[in-house]
């Protein structure tokens, strides 16, 4: 017994498993392309926060600026442009970047406390850290990484990049 197959019935078999294979091989290049670009901005945002030491002068204004707004509880702010300060008087000195929307890449947080470690977090706190402006300050450095899912690093390492929320 001989088993003909048709040339149409290949070409309607095959066709739609190479267009799936190309459409999974365009979705797995754009998300190499996304994750190299994220890795990029981990590199320059160490960097710039490494430049940004925690008695730099920058800093020291900000915190002093972030400090003397607690006076007014209507404009009580705990997030600056560089660092967010903890109701115990700690804070952070950080990087954000907002991440895609596709998933393509995860939102990207870094950040250096002044109890000397370092944190990421995959959070999505927004462009310009928007969705923590109706946030109370947390209490201490430790209550900001519970409540923000971030976890500490060394500094330097590609750790930093894995997701910690989902």
């Amino acid at each position: 017994m001989k088993l003909r197959v048709s040339r149409t019935l290949i070409v309607r078999i095959f066709i739609p498993i190479i267009l799936v294979g190309l459409a999974i091989g365009w979705l797995s290049f754009n998300r190499y392309k996304h994750l190299q670009a994220r890795a990029a901005w981990k590199t320059s945002a160490l960097e710039r926060l490494t430049s940004l030491s925690l008695d730099n002068e920058i800093i020291r204004e900000e915190l002093e600026t972030l400090k003397a707004s607690r006076g007014d509880e209507s404009s009580q702010n705990w997030i600056g442009e560089n660092v967010l300060i903890m109701s115990n008087n700690e804070y952070l000195v950080y990087a954000s970047r907002h991440g895609s929307s596709k998933k393509f890449m995860d939102h990207l947080f870094l950040a250096h406390g002044s109890d000397g470690h370092w944190y990421y977090s995959s959070y999505h706190f927004c462009n310009s850290m928007v969705m923590l402006m109706s946030d109370e300050p947390p209490g201490s450095i430790v209550d900001f990484v519970s409540r923000y899912a971030a976890l500490e690093f060394d500094g330097k390492s590609d750790v930093c990049l894995q997701s910690t929320w989902p």
